[in-house]
């Protein structure tokens, strides 16, 4: 029986490692191969369809991803629900709730409130029904393996034109009936992001930001294996460095980001464009780490409130399918 086991367990963990780093790698080559994987495939059909050039944007709900600098900055509350159609069966959800927070002063104060946003987020990925089989080819069960980040994030603008931000994470994974006792084996941690948003002139706006700062999952594994081995997989710390310039010609956005992490050599860049030919309609495009994006939205009204649907289409240099992300936006 323990036998079996551990032939389980070691079927399972290959499918994994395969899942995590194709789930990854539209972050860069082999980025899958370390944990939290599915914190660096970014969220929003807005951002993924401009290539993932969004720091010095930080704009609407996705600014708590991809720069909380951004919160202050924030016009009106909204509410993001995201879904990603990704290969081999996995799953990628994202919904996001954000708003502005400008505090009320009385109208004989000379006092100027401090503007400031929040946001509320959670990303899931995951893989379900992974056929686990032993070395003769026998079915000897199936897998699964969920991933979660629960964010809470808040910015302020300590001076004009200035945003620094915090996203403070709860990590959290889990893999079914793993244990010897057919329990779930499972890890939880805490990770931090920080962002800064520069606006200098209104149609400029430059971002920085560090992201997943102690995230990491400390495994125990007595309840597993025969013999107890601890092991820490830490999340690589990645820097970005972003430009956003509006242009006056249809509404047009121009971004560009720049990379790296503390576990890679060199830097990863990021291009994109959005541009507004009719009122109601966006079109987007740009590159991902040299691989193509592309996107649009739509937007109306519902009971006189602004909704938009958004659409990305996301390409891969490892795979010849393509993601598509869909979005939509509701505004209060």
């Amino acid at each position: 029986m323990m036998k079996t086991k551990r032939l389980l367990i070691l079927s399972a963990l290959v499918l994994l490692t395969f899942s995590l780093t194709t789930a990854g790698a539209i972050a860069g080559d082999n980025d899958g191969v370390y944990a939290g994987a599915f914190l660096r495939m970014g969220v929003g059909a807005r951002p993924l369809g401009m290539g993932g050039a969004y720091t010095g944007v930080a704009e609407g709900p996705e600014t708590a991803y991809y720069n909380p600098g951004g919160m202050p900055f924030l016009q009106e509350p909204q509410v993001i629900a995201s879904y990603r159609f990704l290969s081999l069966d996995r799953n990628f959800n994202y919904i996001g709730f954000a708003r502005d927070i400008q505090p009320k002063v009385s109208a004989q104060s000379k006092e100027k409130p401090l503007n400031a946003g929040m946001a509320l987020s959670w990303i899931y990925a995951g893989v379900n029904n992974i056929d686990g089989r032993d070395f003769s080819g026998e079915k000897i069960g199936d897998f699964a393996w969920h991933e979660n980040a629960f964010a809470m994030s808040f910015g302020v603008s300590p001076v004009k034109y200035v945003g620094i931000g915090l996203s403070a994470k709860v990590l959290y994974t889990r893999m079914p009936n793993m244990k010897n006792d057919n329990s779930a084996l499972s890890e939880w941690s805490f990770g931090i992001d920080l962002g800064v948003l520069v606006k200098p002139v209104p149609f400029v706006s430059l971002g920085f930001m560090i992201k997943d700062l102690n995230a990491r999952y400390d495994w125990i594994t007595d309840k597993v294996y025969e013999k107890d081995i601890d092991k820490m997989d830490r999340f690589p710390q990645t820097m970005r460095g972003g430009i956003g310039v509006h242009l006056p010609w249809y509404n047009t956005l121009v971004a560009f980001d720049i990379e790296a992490d503390n576990q890679h050599d060199g830097e990863k860049y990021f291009v994109g464009v959005e541009s507004t030919p009719f009122s109601n309609i966006v079109l987007r495009t740009g590159l991902n780490d040299g691989n193509f994006a592309g996107g649009a939205g739509f937007g109306f009204t519902v009971y006189n409130r602004p909704v938009m649907i958004q659409y990305a289409l996301v390409t891969k240099d490892y795979d010849v399918a393509a993601e598509h992300v869909f979005s939509w936006i509701f505004q209060f």
